[in-house]
């Protein structure tokens, strides 16, 4: 795929410039670090998290548990990390973020981390800061105390179409319909799904929705979207299996939660092809088992209404934005 948007790239180059002209861009690229749908630890994937490399700027979106372990199999530290959005503060989506905040902060790596998220992520970080209090008592070792972990982090708490910017990037923001509630300033209680662009180029991610306009809006004219998907018939059969214990009133609830507040392949074909999205991404796959087991339902329910370029991304995928740095 990235050999492929490469040369669609330099294609295009050609036919605007001169042969013998050389160009170069900043790279706009999506990992998926985590691909896995919920708050069921799986052995295929792990738990929701990408990695957004913009030009010099690295930006890690939603961390779920083992993002910093996700990084590492990339070959990153976390000294290279200096901003978080995270989508909404799920535990599946945010149960890595004390290892982001704390690693980072044992390591003395140079520069504040600044996690972006909805309301109620200062209270998030700052449960994570107060169980730094022990180790930063401890210490390291040095012969003098560490600096404070409060000190090594920033909180920026975005709203229903805030706007802002990280490096180059332009990054806004939208509810989504994850919540069966319509949401509001109160912690915790507003879903985001995010658009970023740069150089005319633009990434749209769903985060955890529904169908929703807003959404749909948000991702018009993207050359990428991600987004979340599930297989809900058989992630339902499989839940009536394994929890045997669960009372018929909830899993009435979870099904109502599941099929309303995640996207059906349909869905979300049909919300790609109205957004007129450049390609599509699946991923936080919300499925029983081997996502081979899932995937032929996935794409034929896509299929019945977006017919552009798909994909179901894999743990440590990347995907390519327009032009790569060409020489």
């Amino acid at each position: 795929m990235r050999i492929a948007l490469l040369c669609a790239a330099m294609a295009s180059f050609a036919i605007a410039a001169p042969a013998t002209a050389q160009t170069s861009c900043s790279p706009l690229r999506w990992t998926t670090l985590g691909t896995a749908g919920g708050p069921v630890p799986t052995m295929e994937r792990a738990e929701p998290s990408n990695l957004l490399t913009a030009g010099n700027e690295l930006v890690l979106v939603d961390t779920g548990d083992g993002t910093v372990n996700q990084l590492a199999k990339v070959g990153l530290t976390l000294g290279k990390i200096r901003h978080v959005v995270l989508s909404h503060l799920h535990l599946d989506h945010t149960g890595g973020l004390a290892a982001v905040i704390g690693l980072r902060w044992m390591n003395q790596f140079p520069g504040r981390l600044t996690v972006h998220g909805p309301p109620g992520t200062q209270s998030v970080v700052d449960g994570i800061i107060a169980s730094l209090a022990p180790p930063a008592s401890i210490g390291f070792g040095l012969g003098s105390a560490p600096p404070s972990p409060r000190d090594s982090v920033t909180v920026v708490e975005v709203a229903d179409g805030a706007n802002f910017t990280i490096g180059d990037v332009k990054v806004r923001a939208v509810a989504n319909s994850h919540f069966d509630h319509p949401g509001g300033e109160q912690d915790g209680t507003v879903s985001l799904s995010y658009r970023f662009e740069m150089d005319g180029r633009s990434i749209a991610y769903t985060g955890d929705t529904g169908p929703a306009p807003a959404v749909t809006a948000l991702a018009t004219g993207a050359d990428l979207l991600v987004s979340e998907v599930i297989d809900l018939d058989r992630l339902l059969a499989s839940i009536r299996t394994q929890r045997r214990d669960a009372s018929p009133q909830m899993l009435g609830q979870m099904a109502q939660h599941l099929g309303t507040h995640h996207l059906l392949p349909a869905d979300l074909g049909a919300m790609a092809a109205e957004a007129g999205v450049g390609h599509l991404v699946l991923t936080h796959f919300a499925i029983p088992g081997p996502l081979a087991e899932s995937e032929p339902t996935l794409r034929d329910g896509v299929r019945e209404h977006y017919a552009g370029p798909l994909d179901l991304a894999r743990d440590l995928a990347s995907f390519d934005v327009g032009c790569l740095s060409v020489p």
